[in-house]
């Protein structure tokens, strides 16, 4: 076994809190892949890679498939080590997804799920180190429904990417500000001035319609993201982004278009800001 790395070992040929590979995915209904990859802990410390042979000691899963490294499965029938941290999977929540390794080269890295409102996963005996991979969120029925992941460093912020793009709003026909709540694609552990990538479409009634965007709680009238029409009944398809408003009780934007015959559709495909306690960096 190679020698296996400690916190207090720092390795500095590789970038800042970086994150390489490592993409969520749903595998099934209750159960999340992590692809091979690697990433530095949340401390910048250690490195803790997935599915790669020889490498920093133990690594799982450790053997190609079909020529192809496996990802690691996370399964949220368990409880500990690639699955929930405590309890059991909760319908419609949103949840963090950790990668935990152990300095001492004794335990494998793994996966690790908590809900996104804990500050930390409760970690199982024998890890110490952790780094969050993005989230997960379920529906009624406690199955999951869309992910996001690989948070990357913008000057104190980190950009999330959903796969599949989330639902915002359907067919929206509103000509005063109307808010949208954005919690089911954008977190709550999330400073202000969330931005969020909006891929939109937008089916005016006529050429020169247009559809406005701004933070919800805000009073703004001028200055706002805009998209103007290019002719009658013909859908527009456009990504914008937008600043988010964040209070204690959502995320969301506020809309408006011209004429209630207009129709305005979006869903959220991405989102930048910097969360609280779900990510301790």
């Amino acid at each position: 076994m190679a020698t296996p790395q400690i916190q207090n070992d720092p390795i500095y040929s590789l970038p800042f809190l970086y994150i390489s590979g490592l993409d969520l995915s749903i595998a099934s209904t209750k159960v999340i892949a992590i692809a091979p990859g690697q990433a530095r802990d949340s401390n910048d410390i250690m490195d803790m890679p997935v599915g790669f042979q020889g490498l920093q000691g133990l690594t799982y899963p450790a053997t190609e498939a079909n020529g192809f490294r496996p990802p690691l499965l996370v399964n949220t029938a368990a409880v500990g080590a690639n699955g929930l941290d405590a309890g059991a999977l909760a319908a419609s929540s949103q949840y963090a997804v950790y990668l935990i390794g152990d300095s001492r080269g004794y335990n494998n890295v793994a996966g690790i799920m908590t809900l996104a409102s804990n500050a930390y996963p409760v970690v199982p005996l024998g890890y110490d180190s952790l780094r969050l991979l993005g989230f997960v969120s379920t529906d009624s029925s406690t199955n999951f429904v869309f992910s996001t992941n690989k948070p990357q460093m913008m000057k104190n912020a980190k950009s999330y990417n959903l796969s599949p793009a989330v639902s915002g709003l359907a067919g929206g026909s509103s000509t005063t500000f109307a808010t949208v709540d954005l919690n089911a694609a954008i977190p709550l552990a999330t400073l202000p001035n969330v931005i969020a990538t909006l891929a939109v479409t937008f089916i005016p009634v006529s050429a020169g319609s247009i559809a406005k965007f701004r933070p919800s709680g805000s009073s703004a009238t001028t200055g706002l993201v805009t998209i103007s029409a290019v002719a009658a009944g013909v859908a527009q398809t456009q990504y914008v982004q937008v600043t988010c408003g964040v209070d204690s009780s959502k995320t969301g934007i506020d809309y408006l278009v011209s004429s209630a015959s207009d129709s305005l559709s979006f869903s959220v495909v991405s989102y930048t800001g910097a969360p609280l306690e779900a990510y301790p960096a």
